[in-house]
């Protein structure tokens, strides 16, 4: 049984779009660091969305195939987002869709020194092993969420994961068990 297509009626479009607008929001949100340019490119993804909206095939789950579209949009607009980035969204406003986080709860998590070393540990690794990192640790994907959405095979995403693990604790002078098992899961 093949997953639904994406209506193409504009009815079944908006419920469609009020079903995943949040959760990538959120995705974007962690991407961007910055409320408004994850505002900005949650239309762009969707628009993108209805205009090859015919192109689904089925491969893979439609939060998926919205979830990379979102990815793209993003890869895409990075040179231009770099230009004209605003200051970083605390950790807790990403958390929760939210236009204008309380100012109390980022004067709170700027005078956080150790979420500042985590976010600067963090914002140091290189893009291919942040993203996987920022989508696992923050956003919640599986591993085979996060190849689906990088384009990327399970194993690849978890040896990108295993390196920003040990490049983040590093950083941080935190030791991690030199058994295998369940890795420590690195601040905020």
């Amino acid at each position: 049984m093949s997953p639904p297509p994406i209506p193409l009626d504009r009815e079944g479009f908006r419920r469609l779009f009020e079903t995943h607008r949040d959760p990538m929001y959120r995705f974007l949100s962690r991407l961007t660091r910055d409320a408004q340019h994850a505002e900005d490119l949650l239309q762009e993804t969707f628009t993108t969305l209805w205009r090859k909206r015919d192109q689904f095939r089925g491969e893979g789950s439609l939060e998926g195939y919205v979830r990379r579209i979102a990815y793209r949009t993003w890869l895409n607009a990075r040179p231009r987002l770099a230009k004209s980035r605003g200051p970083a969204l605390p950790d807790d406003a990403v958390a929760a869709r939210t236009d204008a986080p309380d100012e109390a709860v980022g004067r709170r998590l700027d005078g956080d020194e150790r979420r500042r070393e985590v976010r600067a540990a963090v914002d140091a690794l290189p893009d291919g092993w942040r993203e996987p990192f920022v989508l696992f640790r923050y956003v919640g994907l599986t591993c085979a969420d996060i190849a689906e959405t990088l384009d990327l095979s399970p194993k690849a995403v978890e040896l990108r994961l295993a390196r920003a693990l040990r490049d983040v604790a590093k950083r941080l002078g935190v030791s991690l068990p030199s058994s295998p098992g369940r890795l420590p899961v690195v601040g905020p």
